[in-house]
């Protein structure tokens, strides 16, 4: 007879810990957590993961979903078939370890602002206004810094904040730029929903990454009885009687086949892998399914629609010596900003720009410090599609960036405002140069961690320091034949500059949009059961009706933890 378990969480990421915890507090039901990548127990974390840095071990198979690639540009509503031939793939950093994003992404811990979870539940996300939605970021958050109604003080994701006092001259003068164009500084962003800059509040004390794997499933949690976790285990199918479902397929790394029968079974694969899931299950649009020869188990158009993400591009400035992060301080994230665009129809603080004290933690990356600009709200949907029935192939992904001409407009509107910032007395006495380049692939070679790309970043980190003919030179290359200064008059300019280098956020969500049941594209009721089946639910970024203005790991762990109270309420 097969394993039982009354819950099974597919996928062990920012989401999947949570419920793990949550649901195996009660010790009269059991629970099976499985993870694809390995796992991390808190006494057994690599340092890499432990460390401030951003994507540890960067593309390693054992971090990351190393064949999985996706599309930015505009697609409409051609098929992968039809969009792959003239679109460019890009591999794309999806966690594939415990913990998911939080334990490889860049630690960032802002919740977004009222009118983001007002708005959900204006989109039929019954339940999920603000006030809903605050006591769970309250219970989520152990918050070093501040106390208050905005405020957790208990929870198992410690945050705290890098203040003015350790800021480099770099930020201390884009600050004071920004307060000469009517944006004030917080030294909370909890209490500021609308326009002004604020630091980073992030899941890292003291040069430790806190990430769900290490929140959640700490030694103590993991000794429960009632609590089993498989890593480094494949999810081969989930298991139905019509439409309901009884249980998973297994594969083991290394072991055979496991089939394990489950009271329900809850799904925390992330924004680009749990619509998958479904379709491959036969629960997504009829007509896609059947062209892949998939029996359709529940027409749900939405599955795989709706997918979202913050389109940002970013602008640079080589610092003088003295207006660099002290080394000391680890932190690079130090400054967020909410601005609004003015564009009829958008709200106030509808725009974000980050400030990155360094581009990466390379001996180049230490010089340059980085401006990251785009919509927080954007317009622009995506979609994820299979690629076949099989489910060792990856999905086609198409984030189908800057495709609603607002987000364009808006871009627009915040470059110019970078550039413009990046001009100003403040920052011209902190920099030699500023430019506009893009994340290209020799860029992203630089933060390999191998000798020889470290010898690279020695000589070209000594090159752009000894004088200014040689540091112009090489910024030139950097500057990738961009114009900033004709950037600010010429709009095909400004576009060409938009288009040709303009990234997601690593943000994904919304694929399997929350809503009501009357919502021919809601694929997933308040309570996250996915709709004309029993025994399914969905806890992760893709129930997200629309982005928040921020990153989104936080969300994704107050998702957690509400629908964690909502599955309990249900077994009672």
């Amino acid at each position: 007879m097969a394993e039982h378990f009354d819950y099974i969480v597919i996928g062990g990421g920012s989401s999947g810990c949570v419920l793990a915890n949550r649901l195996s507090a009660d010790g009269r039901c059991t629970v099976l957590l499985v993870e694809a990548g390995p796992d991390t127990p808190p006494d057994d974390v690599p340092a890499s993961i432990w460390a401030e840095g951003y994507l540890p071990d960067y593309f390693s198979d054992n971090r990351y979903w190393t064949d999985l690639t996706v599309t930015r540009d505009p697609v409409g509503n051609r098929s992968p078939e039809e969009a792959e031939g003239d679109l460019t793939a890009h591999i794309y950093e999806q966690a594939r370890v415990m913990g998911g994003g939080s334990s490889v992404n860049g630690q960032v811990a802002l919740r977004g602002i009222r009118s983001d979870y007002d708005a959900w539940e204006k989109l039929g996300a019954t339940g999920w206004s603000y006030d809903d939605c605050l006591p769970y970021f309250r219970k989520l958050e152990r918050d070093m810094d501040f106390d208050g109604p905005f405020h957790g003080r208990e929870g198992p994701i410690a945050l705290r904040r890098t203040f003015p006092e350790d800021w480099s001259t770099f930020a201390l003068a884009f600050r004071d730029a920004l307060e000469d164009q009517g944006l004030q500084y917080h030294d909370d962003c909890h209490s500021v929903h609308s326009e002004g800059c604020f630091p980073f509040p992030k899941n890292n004390v003291y040069g430790r990454r806190i990430s769900t794997a290490v929140g959640y499933l700490g030694s103590a949690i993991r000794r429960r009885s009632n609590l089993q976790i498989m890593s480094e285990t494949r999810l081969v199918r989930i298991l139905a009687n019509e439409r309901r479902i009884s249980g998973v397929e297994l594969q083991p790394k290394g072991a055979q086949l496991q089939a394990i029968n489950a009271g329900e079974v809850i799904i925390c694969a992330g924004a680009l892998h749990s619509p998958g899931i479904l379709m491959r299950m036969g629960i997504g649009p009829a007509d896609h399914l059947s062209e892949l020869g998939i029996p359709v188990l529940v027409d749900l158009p939405g599955v795989g629609r709706n997918l979202q993400d913050h389109p940002l591009v970013g602008l640079g400035l080589h610092l003088k010596p003295e207006a660099r992060m002290p080394e000391t301080i680890k932190n690079s994230f130090l400054v967020y900003t909410r601005f609004s665009s003015g564009l009829k129809g958008c709200e106030r603080g509808d725009m974000k720009m980050s400030l990155g004290a360094r581009f990466d933690q390379t001996r180049i990356g230490h010089q340059i410090g980085v401006l990251r600009v785009g919509p927080d709200q954007a317009h622009s949907r995506g979609y994820v599609r299979l690629r076949s029935a099989r489910p060792e192939d990856e999905p086609f992904v198409a984030f189908n960036l800057l495709s609603d001409p607002r987000d364009m407009e808006r871009m627009k509107v915040g470059v110019r405002f970078a550039i413009q910032l990046l001009q100003s007395e403040q920052l011209r006495e902190v920099g030699y140069s500023a430019f506009a380049g893009g994340y290209t692939e020799w860029i992203r070679r630089l933060g390999r961690k191998d000798r020889l790309t470290g010898m690279v970043n020695a000589v070209g980190a000594l090159a752009l320091d000894s004088n200014d003919f040689i540091r112009r030179s090489l910024m030139a290359i950097a500057m990738s034949g961009y114009n900033i200064e004709r950037m600010l008059v010429d709009d095909s300019e400004l576009e060409r500059f938009i288009r040709d280098t303009v990234l997601g956020n690593w943000h994904a969500c919304g694929s399997l949009a929350m809503g009501r049941a009357d919502d021919p594209m809601a694929c997933v009721d308040a309570g996250g059961r996915v709709i004309g089946v029993d025994g399914l639910r969905v806890a992760d970024a893709s129930v997200m009706p629309r982005i928040p203005c921020a990153n989104i790991n936080l969300t994704t762990i107050m998702i957690a933890e509400k629908l964690s109270d909502a599955i309990i309420s249900d077994r009672r």
